[in-house]
């Protein structure tokens, strides 16, 4: 097989999210005596770093930005309970582990939120390490990776990383990676057509992917 390790990121891709996510924004846009915003109209505007979301959805020069990232958290983790795996997450997990892959996340989730709920979905086995931020700003994952690759040797044209963010795919030319973007996750796929990446619909269609890759 082509690849030796798996980068995968969480939030979108392997955690099925984005309801959790629009509800939390919605629910700080009520707050405010402000209009909901859809579900495509939040796959157009999220980005990384997540300060360009939130420029988009609120007025950053009269709101507390450290106030609306601890209001986001809050409300997410009330709507997360709604939430499960992405479709095929778990056949994909399994089948790298049979074949023999070192899998790790790097998520800009905060690093303690990732490993209670790679806990909680029974998912945690299965990776090598669980590579989250910091703090809860959502910045580049860039340099977690970087570092979990220097760190186990890992050779470039032999990782793969499977994300839902144009983001994602940046990650991926820095680190000398392949990279697969899932078009059902936290952005649009109009807007990953932009990455020239491949695009895939589910996780089932990642094995095959991996299968054909040369």
């Amino acid at each position: 097989m082509k690849y030796t390790h798996i980068i995968w990121d969480w939030n979108g891709t392997l955690l099925n999210d984005i309801g959790a996510s629009l509800a939390s924004v919605n629910d700080m846009l009520s707050m405010r005596g402000m209009p909901h915003i859809n579900n495509v109209y939040y796959k157009e505007c999220i980005g990384v770093p997540i300060i360009k979301f939130y420029e988009k959805v609120f007025d950053l020069e009269k709101e507390d930005y450290s106030l609306i990232i601890k209001q986001y958290n809050e409300g997410y983790l009330r709507h997360l309970a709604d939430c499960d795996l992405t479709d095929g997450a778990r056949e994909a997990l399994e089948f790298f582990k049979e074949k023999g892959l070192k899998q790790v996340v790097v998520s800009s989730s905060n690093n303690e939120q990732l490993c209670r709920n790679a806990e909680k979905y029974g998912v945690s086995g299965y990776f090598d390490e669980l590579l989250g931020a910091s703090d809860f700003f959502a910045g580049s994952k860039i340099e977690r990776a970087a570092e979990y690759l220097r760190k186990n040797g890992a050779e470039k044209g032999r990782v793969l990383v499977v994300g839902d963010l144009e983001h994602d795919a940046e990650m991926a030319a820095e680190l000398g990676a392949d990279c697969v973007l899932l078009t059902s996750g936290h952005e649009h796929p109009e807007r990953l057509k932009n990455a020239k990446m491949p695009l895939i619909d589910n996780l089932h269609e990642l094995i095959f992917f991996v299968k054909t890759a040369q």
